[in-house]
């Protein structure tokens, strides 16, 4: 089977994968839209990934890496280093939303091979590193894992699809609870939602990070 190009790195393809998706969405990701804007034939793009899905599931962790990248010199107690982490994920899928939804692809990948998605694997190294230094081990350390996991990846799947539209998913819904209230007397507007926003995610963390602690020397759950 012949090999991609030397000169056509993995990198250059995920950053042309990536420019696709942030002007025109996800779903104009292809191995025939990948190889135009290389100058590549399609059957190239597909011998370098396989299939689609694993394009689409290497996008996704193309985009983690810039995660992992603001966090290699991470420093402070287990708690500001997992907070820093989050936030360097949030921004990561904050500066490139349409990409966020490919995390449904991210599974078989995992379950196939670890070394397909190295920046997942490297993150989730870390954040698991940082809840054991608190002092958990065994099923409290996977439970504190995967609470951290699924609000985070649920709350920034979620707020990448508002914020690529200006908030405008969680402005209407606002709106319409406002209206629904006849002795309001406020105006909620984009700026109030975005402040809102933000202030419901950390506290969101702040609180999932209290339960996690107090985790810590209890029995496993039954």
């Amino acid at each position: 089977m012949a090999a991609p190009r030397p000169s056509v790195s993995k990198e250059v393809f995920l950053d042309a994968a990536l420019a696709i998706a942030d002007e025109f969405g996800p779903d104009a990701v292809t191995t025939r839209s990948l190889g135009a804007a290389l100058g590549l034939d399609s059957t190239t793009v597909y011998r370098y990934f396989g299939n689609k899905d694993v394009l689409l599931g290497s996008l996704f962790d193309h985009v983690v890496g810039q995660a992992v990248a603001e966090c290699a010199q991470l420093v402070g107690t287990p708690y500001e280093r997992i907070r820093a982490m989050v936030a360097a994920y949030r921004n990561a899928f904050f500066r490139h939303p349409n990409v966020a939804r490919l995390n449904s692809y991210m599974g078989d990948m995992l379950a196939a091979d670890l070394g397909r998605a190295p920046n997942t694997a490297r993150l989730s190294k870390l954040a698991i590193d940082a809840i054991r230094e608190l002092g958990l081990t065994g099923r409290e350390l996977v439970l504190a894992y995967q609470m951290l996991e699924t609000f985070t990846v649920g709350a920034i799947l979620f707020e990448s699809g508002a914020q690529s539209r200006g908030m405008s998913v969680r402005t209407l819904r606002y709106q319409a609870l406002e209206a629904s209230d006849p002795n309001s007397t406020t105006t909620v507007d984009v700026a109030d939602v975005v402040e809102m926003s933000e202030q419901a995610f950390w506290n969101g963390i702040d609180r999932l990070m209290a339960s996690i602690e107090g985790l810590v020397g209890q029995a496993p759950p039954r």
